[in-house]
């Protein structure tokens, strides 16, 4: 029998992984209402069906057997359609367009199984019910198991395939979505910080982290963790932490695909534009280019602009920015950030070595970085050195 700090420490381990769900639902609400952000309300959509997911683990770690048919319905939905509805998040944030319509393909498998656990616990009988729960949910044996309890059964069974089969293409796109995005940031920004989805892309490992745990709760049934409450910790606080991590990372990243395309005024219409110039205009000839960005960059010292885009060289050059980042790509082997950040190093070096007396926040400030921590790993990156080395000196 549980003393009352014991029942308090149960509750506790059992519905943190919803509280801090819960938590960030509220403080995300807050932010969508301000914002207006559509990748806001997506990640907002997550941790709401989140929250729901670990509510219904919640009831039956308490063994609350009177909510379960209406919980256990709820939770087979929800298991089925977290990973999807974060993989629409991530494209939210990196892709311009793409077909809305095939957002219920991913949720098809999500309401399907929840739709026919749930009419199956509604035509169960009282006694079926308590068989199912016992036998299936509480042992994990569905061997005496018969008519609507055996069927329940194998819904059950076969939401733990899909589940595990979901998870490596979601996984799989989802980096790639993000590698794509991060790779257009650094063609067409020279300041890169706070653009790129370096956090999200971290935030997608731990996502294959909780579904590495998950798969293997799964295979290891949730029975084992229902016996066992100093057991039911490790997963407990292993998840908490990991969403909290994962939400705290969507509600400090502003920077979308939405505002790429609007810095750099990118229509619908630019790709099929592109490749008719490509196709009727054979004269653009990319070494005369290249001469003509490296000229402009540097005579006119262009990089010691702290919010210097591609889209301000194109206009200059009377070009597209998508042959000035294909050029630049292709020529030096580069991005447009790395040309550019490159410059503002060198450029940051010979001023240390005139002006030896000066701060290296004036340093960073006037070689055109937006940030001194910008200014540090960018040093680091070309030189191997803290501009603090007495060895750049």
């Amino acid at each position: 029998m549980f003393t009352f700090a014991g029942v308090m420490m149960a509750n506790l381990i059992t519905s943190l992984p919803m509280l801090v769900c819960f938590f960030w639902v509220v403080l995300l609400l807050l932010d969508a209402l301000e914002t207006r952000q559509t990748a806001k309300w997506r990640l907002l959509t997550f941790m709401a069906v989140a929250t729901l997911l670990y509510g219904g683990h919640h009831v039956y770690f308490n063994r609350l057997t009177w909510a379960l048919p209406l919980t256990d319905t709820i939770y087979c939905v929800a298991n089925l359609a977290v990973f999807p509805l974060y993989y629409l998040y991530i494209k939210t944030l990196t892709q311009p367009v793409w077909n809305r319509r095939w957002v219920w393909l991913l949720l098809l498998p999500a309401v399907i199984v929840g739709t026919a656990a749930g009419v199956v616990y509604a035509l169960m009988s009282a006694d079926e019910t308590a068989s199912f729960v016992s036998g299936y949910l509480y042992q994990d044996a569905s061997v005496s198991l018969e008519g609507l309890a055996q069927a329940q059964a194998a819904i059950h069974t076969v939401g733990k395939v899909v589940f595990a089969l979901q998870i490596p293409p979601i996984i799989f796109l989802g980096l790639r979505h993000i590698r794509h995005y991060n790779q257009l940031v650094e063609a067409s920004y020279a300041d890169t910080e706070g653009k790129t989805m370096r956090r999200i892309h971290a935030a997608l490992v731990l996502l294959v982290v909780i579904s590495m745990v998950s798969f293997t709760a799964n295979i290891i049934g949730r029975t084992s963790f229902a016996n066992s409450l100093w057991l039911l910790a490790i997963p407990s606080l292993l998840f908490s932490t990991l969403l909290f991590t994962l939400a705290y990372v969507g509600y400090r990243q502003q920077f979308t695909i939405s505002d790429v395309v609007s810095d750099m005024h990118i229509t619908k219409d630019d790709e099929a534009n592109l490749q008719a110039e490509e196709a009727t205009d054979q004269r653009i000839n990319m070494d005369e280019l290249l001469q003509s960005v490296v000229t402009t960059i540097s005579t006119e010292q262009l990089y010691l602009q702290p919010n210097l885009k591609v889209t301000d060289l194109a206009e200059r050059l009377h070009t597209n920015r998508t042959y000035i980042s294909k050029v630049i790509n292709e020529k030096l082997n580069t991005t447009f950030a790395d040309y550019v950040n490159h410059q503002r190093i060198d450029y940051a070096c010979r001023l240390m070595k005139q002006h030896p007396q000066m701060s290296t926040a004036e340093v960073a400030r006037l070689s055109g970085f937006s940030s001194q921590s910008s200014f540090y790993r960018n040093f680091k990156l070309y030189t191997n050195h803290s501009p603090k080395d007495p060895a750049v000196g």
